[in-house]
Parts: C-alpha cells; sequence; structure tokens
C-alpha cells in the first residue's frame, strides 16, 4: 500500500485542478410531501425536507466510462489501484503520518469492515449506539472499489482535507455519524459526490454530462406530467425524462420508507448525478422534481460552475464537444389554490373509476393518490408546495434561465405558452464567444419592430432628396404596373417586364418601387436579366397581392 499511496503524489498539476476533498457526513433532512417541488411565493425560512432513506449504489458509481477516440491523452498515471485511480490525492509526510494513525486504530492491520468501523465509532463517541444500518450507509459511500472494505487509499480519499490538527477518531465519528453540520453545506455535498464520481469514472475527463438540463417543477395538478412530452419536443430532448420519485421509488427505497428511513441531501444528488451522466442524456436531460430546496439549488450552482471550469479547461482540445458551456433552465408549472385542489380531486375521480372498469376488464389498475380523495389533503399539499418551494425559487430565479408559466388554460393553451416560453434563445444556448461574434447583428425582430417608420421615412427621404426619380417611378407604376394588376386582379398575381428600363438602372428607383408597392399592399420582386447580346439590361417585376374572395355561381346551383 506504501507503494500505492507513492504513486498518489505525481500528478500535482491535476490534482489542482480537481475539486477539493471533502468529509462526508450523513445529516438527515426530511421531506414532506411527495409532490412537485419548486417556489413561486415568499418565506421567512426554508423548510426541511422529508425523504425516505435510499442507498446509493457504488456499483452503479464505479463503471468507468468508455474511453472515445479523442481521449488518447489519458495516461500510464490514471492506472488503478484497488478500483480507484492514482494520483488523486496529494498527501505530504505528516498528513499522511495522522491519517494512518487514525486508520490503524480502526483497521488494527487490515483493511476495515463493517464491525471494524462499529466497533470505532463507538469508542471514539462514548455512550453511542451505532446501528448496522448506519454502518452500511457509511460503508456504501466510502468502499468505492466494492471490496466490501475500506482501504487506506479509500479512507484518505473521503477526509484528505481535512485539517491536519482535527485530524482524530473523534472528529471523524463525528463526520460520519453526521453529528457535524457541514452536511448540509451545499460545498461539501458536492464535493463529496463529485469526488465519488471522478472516482467511479477515472479522471473528471470521463464524466459526460448533459448539453442542456432542463428542470421541471410545478404546484399539485398544474400538468408536469401532460407537458413534458410538449416541453422535451421544443427543446429537442429525446432521452426519457429523469424523474426523482421514480429514482426513490426501488424494492430497496420502497423498504425503507415503509420502515420510515429518511434519505440525506448528499444521497439525493449522487442519485441524480449518476442519472445525468448516462449516455442516453448526453445530448439533453429534463429532470422532473428537482431543486426542492435552497441547499438544492445551490449544489445546482456547484454543478454548473464546474461544468464551465471543465468547458473552459478543454476548449480548444480535442475533447471540447464533450464539454460545452452548460445550459441549465428552470421551468415551473403554477396554478391557483383553488385550481389546484379542483384538478387534484377530479384526477383521483378518474382514477377511482378507471380501477372499477380495471377490475372487471382485467386491465391494468393506475395509482391512486391519497392527496387526490379529500379537499382537506388536497389544500394540505397545495400549501405544502407553496410553503416548501419559496425560498429555493427566489434563489432559482437569479441563478438561471427561469421560466414561470401559467397552467391554469386548456392544455392547447398551455401548451402554445410553453412553446413560445422555451423558444430559441441564442443567447442562452450558444458558446460564449459565437454569441458575442454575431450578437452585433440584428435580429428579424429588431428590425420588423420598426420598419413602418423606416418606410415612412424613406418614402418622405425620396420625394425630398431624389424628386426626379421619385417621378419617373411612378410613372412606370401608374402607367405599365397598374394595367397589369388590373388585369390580373382576380389571380393575386401580376408580372411585368418594364418599357423604361433606363429608370431602373440607378440601383435607388428599384428600391422606390418596391417601397411604394409595399405602402400600397403589393409585394414586388424584382429580376435584373442582361442580354448577351448587346449587354443591355431587362427588368422583370413580379407583383403579388390578396385576391378578392369569389363564390362560385356552380357552387349555388
Amino acid at each position: 500500500m506504501q507503494r500505492a499511496l507513492a504513486r498518489l503524489r505525481p500528478r500535482v498539476a491535476s490534482l489542482r485542478r480537481a475539486p477539493s476533498l471533502l468529509r462526508c457526513g450523513t445529516t438527515l433532512l426530511r421531506h414532506r410531501s411527495s409532490g412537485a417541488c419548486t417556489t413561486l411565493l415568499h418565506s421567512a425560512s426554508p423548510p426541511s425536507l422529508r425523504l425516505p432513506l435510499l442507498h446509493c449504489s457504488t456499483t452503479q458509481l464505479r463503471h468507468r466510462s468508455t474511453a472515445s477516440e479523442d481521449d488518447s491523452s489519458t495516461s500510464e498515471d490514471d492506472t488503478w489501484v484497488n478500483g480507484a485511480p492514482q494520483a488523486l490525492v496529494d498527501l505530504d509526510p505528516a498528513r499522511e503520518a495522522r491519517f494512518r494513525e487514525v486508520y490503524d486504530e480502526i483497521a488494527r492491520g487490515k483493511l476495515i469492515s463493517n464491525e471494524d468501523l462499529r466497533v470505532g465509532l463507538e469508542a471514539a463517541v462514548p455512550g453511542s449506539t451505532v446501528t448496522s444500518e448506519q454502518v452500511d450507509r457509511m460503508m456504501e459511500i466510502a468502499d468505492v472499489d466494492g471490496s466490501g472494505k475500506v482501504d487506506f487509499s479509500e479512507f484518505v480519499f473521503l477526509f484528505g482535507d481535512m485539517p491536519v490538527e482535527e485530524i482524530s477518531m473523534s472528529s471523524l465519528a463525528q463526520y460520519w455519524l453526521g453529528f457535524s453540520d457541514t452536511i448540509a453545506d451545499p460545498k461539501v455535498i458536492f464535493s463529496t459526490v463529485w469526488r465519488k464520481m471522478v472516482l467511479g469514472s477515472g479522471d473528471e475527463m470521463h464524466v459526460r454530462l448533459p448539453e442542456e438540463i432542463m428542470f421541471l417543477g410545478g404546484a399539485p395538478g398544474a400538468g408536469k406530467g401532460t407537458m413534458t412530452p410538449y416541453i422535451m419536443g421544443e427543446r429537442g430532448l429525446t432521452a426519457k425524462s429523469i424523474t426523482l420519485s421514480s429514482l426513490l421509488n426501488s424494492p430497496t427505497a420502497q423498504k425503507v420508507i415503509n420502515e420510515g428511513g429518511l434519505v440525506s441531501y448528499l444521497e439525493v444528488f449522487a442519485m441524480l448525478l449518476q442519472e445525468l451522466t448516462r449516455p442516453e442524456q448526453r445530448r439533453g436531460a429534463l429532470v422532473d422534481g428537482f431543486p426542492r430546496t435552497v441547499v438544492q439549488v445551490q449544489l445546482l450552482q456547484h454543478l454548473h460552475a464546474k461544468m464551465r471550469e471543465l468547458s473552459r479547461r478543454y476548449d480548444a482540445t480535442p475533447l471540447s464537444r464533450y464539454f460545452p458551456r452548460p445550459r441549465f433552465r428552470m421551468c415551473i408549472l403554477y396554478v391557483d389554490e383553488h385550481e389546484s385542489i379542483q384538478r387534484q380531486l377530479s384526477r383521483g375521480r378518474l382514477a377511482l373509476e378507471h380501477n372499477k372498469a380495471a377490475a372487471e376488464s382485467g386491465e391494468a389498475l393506475v395509482e391512486v393518490r391519497p392527496t387526490d380523495l379529500s379537499v382537506a389533503a388536497a389544500k394540505q399539499r397545495y400549501r405544502l408546495f407553496v410553503e416548501g418551494t419559496m425560498e429555493a425559487n427566489e434563489v432559482l430565479q437569479q441563478s438561471f434561465p427561469y421560466n414561470l408559466i401559467n397552467a391554469s388554460g386548456s392544455i392547447d393553451e398551455v401548451k402554445q405558452v410553453v412553446i413560445h416560453e422555451l423558444s430559441y434563445q441564442s443567447s442562452l444556448e450558444l458558446g460564449e464567444d459565437t454569441y458575442n461574434a454575431i450578437k452585433h447583428i440584428p435580429t428579424a425582430a429588431e428590425i420588423t419592430t420598426h420598419a413602418r417608420q423606416n418606410l415612412v421615412s424613406r418614402l418622405d427621404g425620396y420625394q425630398t432628396d431624389h424628386a426626379k426619380t421619385f417621378a419617373d417611378v411612378i410613372a412606370v407604376i401608374e402607367g405599365e404596373f397598374l394595367p397589369a394588376i388590373n388585369r390580373h386582379a382576380l389571380v393575386g398575381e401580376a408580372r411585368v417586364i418594364t418599357r423604361h428600363p433606363e429608370v431602373f438602372t440607378e440601383e435607388l428607383a428599384m428600391d422606390m418601387a418596391v417601397d411604394v408597392m409595399y405602402d400600397r399592399g403589393f409585394r414586388v420582386r424584382v429580376e435584373e436579366n442582361r442580354s448577351f447580346i448587346d449587354k443591355r439590361s431587362s427588368f422583370h417585376f413580379k407583383i403579388t397581392f390578396t385576391p378578392p374572395t369569389l363564390h362560385n355561381a356552380a357552387e349555388h346551383s
């Protein structure tokens, strides 16, 4: 193991780019509602988060991403030792010695097992009783290689940033058992989860996240499930949406839920990040039910900052396409309390009717939520949504592109609002350099907004500054254009080859003709044809307009 540790030191440069090692605690949070989770009003203090305990699978976290042909920069320094890559921790001799002392106090000359950990923790915190569930959760976080034991490198990896003077069995025990408040610190949570993800992938360059992440929240009954396909379609998202409630619906999770277990912010975020790194989510992902609280919003801020860092690091390299500028968008569907309650109750009635018919026909049953069967329960769920997401919502608005969508209308009405709100915006989606290169070019909307005023100004200018040419153009319109238009008034299109091409040899005359005709309600397209024989030009005008609406007599015969 000493030889393995000696090989951990060479890559100081890469270590400086890696996030700092932070200790893991297990302060537990409570989730009060299974409903949607983003805020719309104001609150004096953030609510607690109640969630069932879920064990985050290190088997899932441990897989190493398949390197592409562009990943040839990976060197021998990425060799794995005991399931973990070398050179992740730059450990000075004094810190190594102190960690070794504490490690040996628990391990006693071997690898740390579940029982070793339990005994060590109880000894470090006199009077405490450490449950098997606590030990299992701690081992699952620490045991990166899935061996069932914690070796010295894994031990150091988890606590490597702890100040040397704080390195003791007692302080580590407090972190392990969740006695420390640091686990509520989003920086600590993010760093711990990110480090574990990096260990499972082999290097930060192998952690691939979506180009775009849409985070969807909404009030109970707001129609998130109905609108999700439209939202994904508008943003071009094709992968299956990531629903937090589904992540917590595994058999293991359900068992713990039924037993009243708890899950920490750390574990929730670890599950989410694992889903986001799946290959099918690479082009874009939709996350339903996250963030719920200010802490979770802050976790997204850290994730966004990390993705920005990676984007800048690999810019102008063969790997740049794997690390684009991150695009986070928030979409919150909102309905008022009355509408929410009515929709919840309607959903409950329809579910009961369906299940009654399904019981006779053998069709699959649908979920009947208890909150959909009671006015009081539906009202309470809405209140929890509002109270539970207020402060988080305020932070979201300040941090990321944010769309609050009134979902009170019909499905078609809300769909149109979604399409409008989530339409393409180059300022949000292009890389910074790309956007800066083109942003000085006005948009079509900017041009058309003032088109009428510009037309008036041009026409007045023609009369004031170019009266002779303007008069010649008007004469051609009166003498040639109008007769042709009158002959083809029922068709809505007339074509004219002017008999006075000399009038239009001046380019400004062409502009005059187009502007005058547009002012009169016509659309004009001009083509100049030059003869190969005498090099003379002819000007072809295609004039279109709206024909009259006529009723065919045959239709009434």
